[in-house]
């Protein structure tokens, strides 16, 4: 092993750890430039060798050109750091001509990693995390990082503050980039420059988790899914939405065990657990020092301005002549490390002399500013005035427009806002200019591209002066038209099933998205009706397919708002209504005036011919039907939905309709229609994308299905269905399908009687981490587990649940499972004795069932009522077997077996009562026999039982009962 290799090498007192970029004498760190430790690094790796000048240039300063001279000075600051010669002490040898050898002696130990608790962090979660790449150098902060790296474990809630400028985002980055391993990847961090609204602070760290908000206040949702991790949260930019920020972090700390907060501020949160470092300044020289080169070149400033200044095309080496006048800029600049930075691109043009002339001649900073003023403005105002100054009146009048961009940016973006009439390649050169001077940094991609950044106070700044200068309303509205057409490149109609992919490409723009409807939507000031119309049009659909809820229902509604006789009418009040529509379903619930919307779009489509919209419309309105139990409702805009989808002749929308109709016709009580169109559905589906409107049709389909294989008397195969119903939706990656696929197919388990599996089917439900979203649900939830209770011979317990769920369900609109879960007290009720409620309970049940349209619980409901009556009293017998000849009529009708076994079940035993053993067996035995798996589920088991009870015929005929 060797220090390449990751291990600590120990030499004298010295340890030196390069994985870590550390070096301690005696256990404590010492100070050492990073040029210094980089020759140190390359000498230890070879011991005993010479390593030539060439070489140790080519190490340390790679691709920049430099001259023998800069390895002198560095080699002279490392030997003096490590005191060789001093005592007889003796580390590097310099072979005349040749280069420099290590030669003390020198061993080597493996690095550890400290033990920590495991990260139960999801592994598509995690790659959904970005943490910004770690400086490939980072000058005069190691010890820092070190130290808040330590303190961060030990306390688990560390804010780094200091002033705009001086590294505090660099230093985070670096310490979360050390922690990567201790938190086993487990490490998100959330750069809230972007966000202007403190309100929005909870939702953006939510949306940074890959967690789908669907209430205005995410902080619960956020809670409970980070109850349960490990995990290192970086808040950077917190001085704009500090307030916001310090209660969450606040709560967060107070209510969770496992997570670790590093926040970035130019002001204390003030809170609970915080733990606060200041981050001082890069180490400088006096203004006024004398010093050697190879003296001042100790100090943290001084390296950073070199290492900019040569980066930035400077050729000059620095030398006793000029040690000076560096140590005055960067002691003038007072060690902030943006300052230095951009001094040495301008010394990189400019020269050193000319570069501390602008400084001398009242262009310094004013650090010392009134507390009374904004942070952004107590420092770096005079900074970037300065640097502003350097620019040539073209530049600066980019830089000002660039400012309305928020976060990264394209070239595109860029050349949309920056110069009016200019080619990408004159905005090209420009932004290569500001690059150049430090005033915007470029950020590669992965895809060979490049994305450009305002550092936030630079942002600030120039936005400032695009206000004063008087351009902020043409720049704002540049920036608007130029969202607006960037949204409407990325969807070619809203019915394109692959847009929800490229919605996610657009994250990166919420701020932009943000800013423009801000500016569009001025209260009082909407100045263009038609932008603002536009641009709520073109972002209400990428918020929802962002699962941000509440910004696509308040956009869409502003929008709807804001039409006048120039903008109602045509298409983008059609996106708006439909954006509305299905937004409010999921931020309101299930309010009559989403139907209004829907009806509103259908009418806007036809005439526009807009055949995508108008199938969205009706995948809408079939979706809300279903909601809201109005069955057939559901079932109408399904058969419209198939006219629609034929005319449109797309094999996604024929699959589409034929899963609609599937579910429509489950619910109006046609099994058998519904298991033709899943098949058929399916088979055109093949693997192409059902995602529309925030639902996977294929898993609803397969939900649905799988209550259709039991009621067709196959429950084997829908317990089977069910299960693939859950997989897929956990595989798809979207939450909310898998919650819905947990409740929803948890009907089916309890209707086998699988009151183990029905239970962790719940249990998974309640503990996903996005159940705390759905609200609207826990009613049917609560139902579900009520049900579960009454199966398993605990009606006591369940009979409240039930209760109240229905109540919540009623006040909510939530009517999906209200009839079930009726059905299911009534049940509950006679078994406990009460009888006059369980009566009262099923009767609305049927009212309910027969104003729906849900007749597929038809032979259910009734059969419940005639045990009710026989309960109530032996005389109403002849009335209960009515209903049973009923239940069982309708049942054969449906194709619904399983409801048709329960029938003959209780028949049976009213035949066994009156001595009838012929019609008992016979009716019993036609129902029974219909079935070719299931033979172990709760129903079957019990006919089984029964069948054995039944004495063989004593007498030929028999039975009074008619069953035709």
């Amino acid at each position: 092993m060797n220090a390449s290799q990751g291990g600590i090498a120990s030499f004298g007192p010295f340890r030196l750890c390069p994985a870590r970029r550390v070096i301690e004498r005696d256990g404590v760190p010492l100070a050492l430039g990073d040029r210094a430790l980089d020759i140190l690094i390359a000498l230890a790796e070879r011991p005993g060798e010479i390593v030539s000048h060439r070489d140790l240039i080519a190490h340390v300063w790679r691709d920049l050109i430099v001259t023998p001279g800069n390895l002198r000075v560095h080699m002279s600051a490392l030997r003096k750091a490590l005191g060789d010669g001093d005592g007889g002490a003796h580390y590097i040898e310099n072979v005349t001509g040749q280069g420099y050898c290590f030669v003390a002696q020198i061993t080597y130990e493996a690095t550890t990693r400290s033990p920590g608790r495991s990260v139960g962090y999801p592994d598509a979660a995690r790659k959904r995390l970005v943490l910004p790449p770690r400086l490939s150098r980072m000058v005069g902060r190691e010890q820092i990082v070190h130290s808040i790296r330590n303190d961060l474990l030990a306390e688990r809630f560390v804010t780094v503050i200091g002033p705009g400028g001086i590294g505090k985002t660099t230093v985070a980055v670096c310490v979360a980039h050390e922690l990567l391993e201790e938190f086993a990847g487990a490490i998100c961090f959330v750069d809230l420059g972007a966000v202007a609204d403190g309100q929005l602070v909870a939702a953006t760290i939510a949306s940074s988790l890959g967690l789908s908000v669907q209430t205005a206040d995410a902080l619960p949702t956020l809670l409970d899914y980070l109850r349960t991790l490990r995990i290192l949260l970086v808040f950077d930019n917190c001085e704009h939405v500090v307030d916001a920020i310090a209660a969450l972090a606040e709560t967060i700390f107070r209510e969770t065990a496992g997570v670790h907060l590093l926040t970035t501020s130019r002001e204390a949160l003030r809170v609970e657990g915080e733990r606060i470092y200041w981050l001082p300044a890069l180490e400088s020289p006096s203004p006024q020092s004398r010093m050697k080169a190879a003296d001042i070149l100790e100090f943290p400033a001084v390296q950073l301005f070199m290492e900019r200044a040569t980066a930035g095309g400077g050729r000059f080496e620095l030398d006793d002549r000029n040690a000076p006048i560096v140590a005055g800029i960067c002691g003038r600049l007072e060690g902030i490390a943006l300052a230095i930075e951009l001094a040495a691109g301008r010394a990189g043009t400019h020269g050193i002399a000319a570069t501390a002339d602008l400084l001398n001649k009242n262009l310094g900073l004013d650090w010392h500013g009134r507390r009374t003023a904004h942070p952004r403005h107590q420092t770096l105002r005079a900074l970037l005035d300065w640097s502003y100054g350097f620019l040539p009146e073209s530049e600066r009048l980019a830089l000002c427009r660039l400012s309305i961009l928020v976060g990264t940016f394209t070239i595109e973006a860029a050349t949309a806002v920056a110069n009016e009439g200019a080619s990408e390649a004159d905005t090209l050169a420009t932004l290569d200019a500001l690059v150049a001077k430090c005033l915007v940094s470029a950020q590669p991609e992965d895809d060979g591209s490049v994305r450009y950044r305002l550092l936030e106070t630079t942002r600030i700044y120039a936005l400032e002066k695009l206000r004063a200068n008087g351009e902020f309303p043409l720049a704002a509205r540049r920036h608007a038209e130029h969202v607006v057409k960037l949204l409407n490149a990325q969807h070619g109609g809203l019915i394109d099933l692959e847009y929800t992919g490229r919605a996610h490409a657009l994250r990166d723009h919420l701020g932009d998205m943000r800013g423009a409807l801000e500016w569009c939507f001025r209260p009082g000031e909407i100045t263009d009706p038609i932008l603002a119309v536009d641009l709520a049009a073109a972002a209400a659909p990428v918020f929802f397919e962002l699962s941000l809820l509440n910004e696509s229902f308040k956009w869409s509604a502003a929008g709807l708002a804001a039409l006048d006789e120039t903008t109602r009418g045509g298409r983008r009040e059609m996106l708006l209504q439909s954006t509305w529509a299905i937004s409010s379903m999921w931020v309101r619930g299930n309010t009559q005036d989403v139907l209004g919307a829907i009806a509103r779009g259908l009418e806007l489509a036809d005439p526009l011919d807009e055949p995508s919209q108008r199938l969205r419309m009706l995948a809408t309105r079939h979706l809300f039907m279903t909601r809201l139990a109005d069955f057939r409702g559901a079932l109408v805009a399904a058969e419209a939905w198939d006219v629609a989808a034929k005319q449109a002749g797309d094999a996604t929308c024929l699959a589409i309709s034929d899963l609609m109709q599937g579910v429509a016709r489950h619910f109006v009580g046609n099994q058998a229609a519904a298991r033709r169109h899943f098949d058929a559905g399916f088979a055109r589906a093949g693997e192409r994308n059902l995602q529309l409107c925030g639902n996977d049709h294929r898993v609803r389909a397969l939900i649905v299905l799988s209550r259709v294989l039991w009621l067709s008397g196959l429950p084997e195969r829908a317990t089977d269905t069910a299960r693939q119903a859950i997989t897929t939706a956990m595989r798809s990656g979207k939450p909310l399908d898998t919650c819905f696929a947990l409740l929803f197919t948890s009907p089916v388990y309890l209707w086998c009687g699988h009151w183990d599996a029905a239970q962790d089917v719940l249990t998974q439900l309640v503990n996903h981490p996005h159940w705390p979203i759905l609200k609207p649900f826990h009613s049917s939830a609560t139902a579900l587990q009520g049900a579960l209770l009454i199966g398993r011979k605990e009606a006591k317990r369940g009979v409240p649940m039930l209760q109240a769920a229905l109540a919540d369900m009623k006040a909510e609109r939530q009517n999906v499972i209200r009839t079930l879960a009726a059905l299911w007290l009534a049940d509950g009720l006679m078994t406990t004795g009460r009888i006059e409620e369980a009566d009262t309970a099923i009767r609305d049940a049927r009212h309910e069932a027969v104003r729906s349209g849900e007749a597929v619980l038809l032979p259910e409901l009734l059969r419940v009522q005639a045990k009710i009556l026989l309960a109530a009293s032996p005389a109403n017998t002849d009335r209960a077997v009515r209903l049973l000849v009923r239940a069982h009529r309708i049942a054969l009708r449906q194709s619904a077996f399983s409801w048709d076994l329960r029938v003959a079940m209780d028949l049976a035993h009213i035949m066994l009562r009156e001595r009838d053993d012929a019609t008992a067996r016979s009716v019993l035995r036609d129902a029974y026999h219909r079935f070719t798996e299931g033979f172990a589920t709760h129903d079957l088991v019990a006919a089984t039982e029964l069948l054995h009870e039944i004495d063989p015929p004593q007498r030929v005929g028999g039975g009074h009962i008619s069953m035709n």
